[in-house]
């Protein structure tokens, strides 16, 4: 019986040592699960946080783009898709501005939304938040968090800065955001070999030059760190053949499609990277550079372009300095490689495995950098691409900083000397924020127009003020223009706007018989440019004569020279006086004007003027004043004409 008894009392000390066990298992477990779901939460506030931060400045930018009306580029490309899709036939009716992928985007905007530019804008927007959330997925996995994270927001805060974004629907922007989704599908494909990610990379990159010629730069990038990668024995000969036959495949199912709508139009000059080819085989230097890009570097050398060039630098300060840093960090780890005779980047512990695509991001960010420089017309959003390749090209510097942090042991000093950069970066972007003193474009102070006093202008803060005013009912004066045809014409008349204003197309809602709509170019063209491009307005005219006429009277490149008017005027534009009384009259001032013009401009001008007689005569012939407002004169087709 005591044997019994002692039986079962092993047997019961046995079941609670098992209940032990298992309870401390359990609680074992529930620790875990408890840690694992606080470290989750930790991470979704920090990705929450990241998120907030760079959606600030995007949505304040999408803001801006939606509520203010661009009176340029924009309405120039909306209105180009519009009269397609009212029937003018590309490269006969219609010669838009537009490079194919810019207006293939404006035509789908359009087709989708009307005759605005909310589409097109709203395109934009979703093909930037695109990238942004690409940018942030492919630095997170390259380089970590921190680094992702500054780079997103540096990115989302300069490509929306109203210093340089402009009104939105540039093609600077679409073209952006195609180099980044090419470059980090690249750049995934490298690390997760997934074959598909080369494809869209090819596709995505071959789609930024169709934009804008300079989108070449990702391009480049790609294809010398795709060459080197088997020579430092980064991959074999046979990955790298593979990468190459699945980019060019990519980039012929992204650009076959839009060559082949072309052709079906008949427009073979519109057809992308024909450029490319006039560069290469092209019979002058005209030829080579275009005639867009010389004849503006006739009046305007480089020594006038370079303080003009530094200033815009000078308020990009931050990223341009986050990439160079990045890139004096990179070559000086090569060098001391090279001195200590370290072994290969690849074989080295101590080097970390992102380290090789800083070569790929410096020279996409180098080629944007330098690529400012090609056109002396010094617009402000040729500035915006350099800000996406140094926010990548900077992920470096962050990356090697949190390497050093986490290897120290959050060491207090890398705590303070993290501290001190961020209060460094904001610093550096004040003024994108807050507004600058001077003008990047024209190196003038900034002034209050009611008080005369400087002032900051062109920031966040002030651009934000400008759309409320805006959206209180304040127009403009070519809105004012736009509601006064739109309100005395019919849907059926046709318009014609003198200068780079095709923003009264889109207000008024009327179309131009001529298949050039819009001109900036008149102070650079040729004479006979000039002459033939009169003529070809003249013949459009005698077809349909537009019911009005606006000569919109504005200042364009290189801006030191008077509008060239549809109406002889006796000054300049802030009080300008209409020359009117007999052709004897009228004859006699254009013969002195002339003579004035050749004696003030030594580059043809006074050609430029003589080659428009024909236009102003048929003007003063068929047409009369009817209004003048602001700088704008409007003409009205007389009855019985």
């Amino acid at each position: 019986m005591n044997r019994n008894i002692k039986k079962k009392s092993h047997q019961r000390n046995d079941i609670q040592k098992k209940t032990k066990s298992a309870q401390h298992i359990q609680s074992g477990t529930f620790s875990e699960l408890h840690k694992a779901r606080q470290k989750k939460i930790h991470q979704y506030t920090v990705y929450f946080v990241i998120f907030i931060l760079a959606a600030i400045p995007f949505a304040f930018g999408k803001y801006f783009e939606l509520n203010y009306p661009d009176p340029f580029d924009s309405s120039a490309y909306v209105y180009s898709a519009q009269h397609i899709f009212s029937g003018a036939k590309l490269g006969v009716d219609e010669i838009p501005s537009a490079q194919p992928g810019t207006l293939l985007i404006n035509m789908l905007g359009v087709k989708l939304f009307g005759f605005s530019e909310f589409g097109p804008k709203l395109i934009q927007g979703i093909l930037q938040a695109a990238a942004l959330i690409l940018m942030f997925y492919t630095m997170r996995k390259l380089y970590g968090t921190l680094a992702a994270a500054i780079g997103v927001i540096i990115a989302s805060l300069y490509l929306s800065a109203p210093l340089i974004a402009k009104f939105g629907n540039v093609k600077e922007q679409h073209m952006i955001a195609f180099m980044v989704i090419g470059m980090c599908c690249y750049v995934l494909r490298q690390l997760d070999g997934k074959w598909w990610l080369a494809i869209l990379s090819g596709a995505a990159i071959g789609w930024a030059p169709m934009f804008k010629q300079t989108g070449i730069s990702a391009i480049c990038a790609i294809g010398l760190f795709v060459i080197i990668q088997p020579i430092f024995k980064w991959r074999s000969i046979k990955q790298t053949l593979a990468d190459i036959g699945l980019l060019a495949g990519g980039f012929v199912l992204g650009v076959g499609p839009v060559c082949l709508w072309i052709l079906a139009n008949d427009y073979p000059s519109y057809i992308p990277y024909i450029w490319a080819w006039n560069i290469i085989f092209g019979s002058s230097a005209q030829a080579k550079l275009g005639s867009y890009v010389t004849s503006a570097r006739e009046v305007i050398g480089f020594k006038k372009q370079f303080p003009q060039v530094m200033r815009y630098y000078g308020c990009l300060i931050l990223p341009i300095t986050l990439a160079l840093v990045a890139l004096f960090f990179w070559i000086f780890r090569q060098i001391k490689k090279i001195i200590y005779k370290m072994p290969h980047v690849e074989t080295q512990q101590a080097a970390p495995f992102y380290e090789k695509f800083t070569i790929l991001f410096g020279v996409w960010w180098i080629l944007d950098l330098a690529f400012v420089w090609i056109s002396p017309r010094g617009y402000e959003q040729y500035y915006l691409p350099l800000n996406a390749s140094a926010a990548m090209t900077g992920g470096y510097l962050i990356a090697l900083y949190r390497d050093k942090v986490v290897r120290s042991n959050y060491y207090p000093g890398w705590i303070i000397t993290g501290a001190a950069g961020l209060i460094v970066m904001i610093a550096m972007s004040w003024q994108i924020i807050f507004g600058a003193h001077k003008s990047p474009f024209s190196g003038a102070q900034y002034t209050d127009p009611g008080t005369n006093l400087p002032t900051r202008n062109r920031g966040y803060v002030q651009h934000r003020e400008e759309v409320r005013s805006f959206l209180r009912g304040n127009k403009y004066a070519w809105q004012e223009v736009g509601d006064y045809i739109r309100v005395n014409s019919g849907p059926d008349d046709v318009i014609y706007v003198w200068g780079w204003f095709p923003g009264i197309y889109l207000r008024s809602d009327r179309l131009c018989p001529a298949a050039v709509a819009f001109e900036s170019d008149m102070h650079t063209r040729s004479s006979e440019a000039m002459s033939k491009l009169m003529n070809d307005l003249l013949e459009a005219f005698k077809k349909k004569k537009p019911k009005f006429l606006v000569d919109s009277r504005k200042y364009e490149f290189p801006y030191d020279r008077y509008p060239l008017p549809l109406w002889p005027t006796l000054s300049k534009v802030s009080d300008f006086q209409l020359v009117q009384g007999s052709d004897e009259e009228i004859a006699k001032f254009d013969d002195e004007y002339t003579k004035s013009l050749a004696r003030d401009f030594k580059d043809g001008e006074a050609e430029r003027y003589l080659a428009m007689k024909p236009m102003r005569d048929f003007i003063q012939h068929n047409y009369r004043i009817v209004r003048t407002i602001g700088q704008f004169v409007l003409f009205k087709l007389k009855d019985g004409s």
